[in-house]
């Protein structure tokens, strides 16, 4: 007897623990999104892209990618005339990164407010992914084109311009290649073993500016000449929007922010230097707890500066 009740209160624990993992798996999964992290994939052109057809909620912040690997809405077959159609191309700061809801990633608050300027309905398409260089972003137009867009912007940070071309090796844990096999174990290995053991959380490349990358500086800027070419021959505009990181302001981004400017003067090529707009706000004020991606308030700030930034650097396309 005492066997037979031993057995039974053993059976009853088990079940109660299988209940327990089963309600608990649930809500991480159902509620807060975990074990279902926004994808990338593996890319011929790109070394790597945004998985497309993505909709994820994660963290009660939605990520959607359209059919291109875009953080935006799907492309229309064909442009409408009357409407104007602008491509930004950047890494995870263009991408906002899945703790920013698609609604307040700076692309987005342009789309809302861009025609208020342009006076026309405005079309704006997000290709980007975390850690992209140059030459992964150079890579994307040349195998994709451009959308039939009038405007390409390159969104380029500090840490850009002494960035090599970028694998699926160099980008952060935000955005994995595979999805975890359960919700509680990316609980785990994300999130608890990093901070019991004290793990450092692997950061994108590019968000550190390289020492003696003189040889990579010069890649980068034929990238930009490749890039200045493919868009001028598909008949719109190319403009760079210069985004450095917060923490590098002033003496760190110093250095990319001239070469930029001067690459821009000597292509006639519209430069819009968010430094200022940046400078009066404290890294806590814009960025995530790593100091390098923008929250919502950043990424609204962000967008504030190109719309001021625009009469004067871009005008009507």
């Amino acid at each position: 007897m005492k066997r037979r009740g031993l057995l039974r209160f053993l059976t009853i624990c088990l079940l109660l623990l299988v209940a327990l993992l089963g309600i608990t798996e649930g809500v991480l999964r159902f509620v807060f999104g975990l074990g279902n992290p926004v994808l990338i994939t593996q890319d011929a052109a790109c070394e790597y892209i945004l998985k497309p057809d993505q909709r994820v909620h994660r963290f009660f912040v939605n990520t959607v990618t359209n059919h291109y690997g875009m953080r935006s809405g799907e492309v229309p077959s064909t442009s409408d005339p009357g409407r104007l159609r602008i491509l930004f191309v950047g890494d995870s700061l263009t991408y906002g990164t899945s703790r920013v809801d698609q609604n307040q990633i700076f692309t987005e608050i342009l789309h809302r407010e861009l025609p208020l300027i342009v006076h026309k309905p405005v079309d704006v398409l997000n290709a980007s992914a975390g850690a992209w260089a140059p030459d992964n972003e150079v890579s994307y137009i040349r195998s994709r084109g451009i959308f039939q867009s009038n405007l390409v912007f390159f969104v380029l940070n500090d840490g850009d311009v002494t960035q090599p071309r970028a694998t699926m090796a160099d980008v952060g844990d935000g955005l994995p290649s595979r999805r975890p096999a359960s919700a509680i174990g990316e609980l785990w290995t994300r999130y608890l073993k990093p901070r019991f053991f004290h793990g450092i959380p692997k950061s994108d490349a590019g968000t550190s500016i390289a020492a003696n990358a003189d040889q990579v500086v010069q890649a980068n800027l034929r990238d930009l000449d490749e890039a200045d070419a493919l868009v001028t021959a598909q008949g719109a505009r190319m403009a760079i929007v210069f985004l450095p990181f917060r923490l590098d302001i002033p003496d760190k981004s110093a250095e990319a922010q001239a070469t930029l400017k001067k690459w821009c003067s000597a292509h006639n090529v519209p430069m819009l230097d968010l430094t200022a707009t940046e400078l009066p706000y404290s890294i806590s004020d814009l960025d995530e707890d790593n100091g390098y991606h923008f929250n919502a308030r950043g990424n609204a700030i962000v967008a504030d500066g190109i719309l001021k930034l625009w009469p004067q650097t871009v005008g009507q396309p």
